[in-house]
């Protein structure tokens, strides 16, 4: 099949929890931002997913546990669980438990402003085994880059991934209403083979193979390899790609200036900085590390934006 990267929302409420959308108006305003697929996210409530008929994107059912420890994503989960008495030292035994139920477990906004801002939406859980964490929201909200937590929760993807971890990085607008913000939203774009579904949608996830963008679609090769994939160590040739035709068909106002490409690797250090008008370029990768691509440059003038980055790679 042909691979294909698909624009989606992975966090979505409706007023079947505390969101102004009714179900219908989710998908027709998702439609009008040119999104793919959405997730829809209800705070502890799956009674929105009966109202999901033959829609014209892809429609993801998953449920958003929030609890006074953090918020957390059951992505279909099949398995009714009891979230009510998840407390910071049995929430490995409650990941698994979604993960018996077919699911898969994301972490929300892990540094999200507390009490009293928001009670219960800073991670608070005392995980004990990261494997059991499928992705993570390293970016939140509708403007990530001026979003200052998701500086702390990239730093701690990085970590995970240092400890061996292959976490999959996603963005969640955690959209509750149609209100503009400042600058347009973010998205996670998918890689999914041939035509996207909600199953597809899932299977991206879990196979790691996500980039989240402030617009436009950034992302390697290594020959056939892209992210997500394993990749031989040694001295590679990397091609980037850099598509902006979905912000043109939204007629974004806003102007992004990509001005370098960073390739990352453990601890977070830069191995090498590209112009991205040269989107090409040779690097020597070191076995059992792991590395990523951020594109930096202006947004609306505004320097030193985090434009987008992609999810991992990783060097056998």
């Amino acid at each position: 099949m042909n691979k294909k990267w698909y624009a989606c929302e992975m966090h979505c409420h409706t007023v079947h929890s505390d969101g102004d959308f009714t179900v219908p108006s989710l998908i027709e305003t998702a439609l009008a931002r040119h999104l793919d697929g959405i997730q829809i996210t209800d705070h502890n409530a799956v009674s929105a997913h009966a109202e999901v008929t033959d829609p014209p994107i892809a429609v993801l059912k998953s449920i958003e546990w929030t609890t006074f420890f953090g918020h957390m994503h059951a992505m279909d989960c099949k398995k009714d669980i009891d979230w009510r008495d998840a407390v910071p030292d049995n929430i490995d035994e409650k990941m698994r438990a979604v993960h018996e139920g077919g699911g898969l477990v994301g972490v929300c906004h892990p540094f999200q402003l507390g009490t009293p801002i928001c009670t219960g939406g800073r991670w608070q859980y005392n995980v004990k085994d990261w494997a059991l964490v499928n992705y993570m929201e390293i970016w939140s909200e509708g403007c990530p880059f001026m979003n200052t937590p998701n500086r702390r929760t990239l730093d701690l993807w990085h970590s995970l991934l240092d400890k061996g971890y292959r976490i999959t990085p996603t963005f969640g607008r955690d959209w509750h209403r149609s209100t503009r913000d400042v600058y347009h939203s973010a998205c996670t774009y998918l890689l999914c083979d041939g035509e996207i579904t909600d199953m597809k949608m899932k299977q991206a996830v879990k196979e790691g193979r996500t980039v989240i963008s402030m617009g436009p679609l950034f992302y390697f090769t290594i020959g056939e390899k892209t992210v997500g994939d394993e990749v031989s160590a040694g001295e590679q040739e990397i091609e980037f790609t850099l598509n902006f035709e979905r912000m043109k068909e939204m007629g974004v106002s806003e102007k992004v200036t990509p001005k370098t490409i960073k390739l990352v690797s453990n601890g977070g250090k830069t191995l090498k900085e590209i112009d991205p008008t040269c989107l090409h370029t040779k690097i020597t990768l070191k076995e059992s590390s792991w590395f990523n691509a951020e594109l930096w440059g202006s947004i609306d003038g505004k320097e030193d934006c985090l434009i987008a980055l992609t999810a991992a790679a990783y060097v056998n």
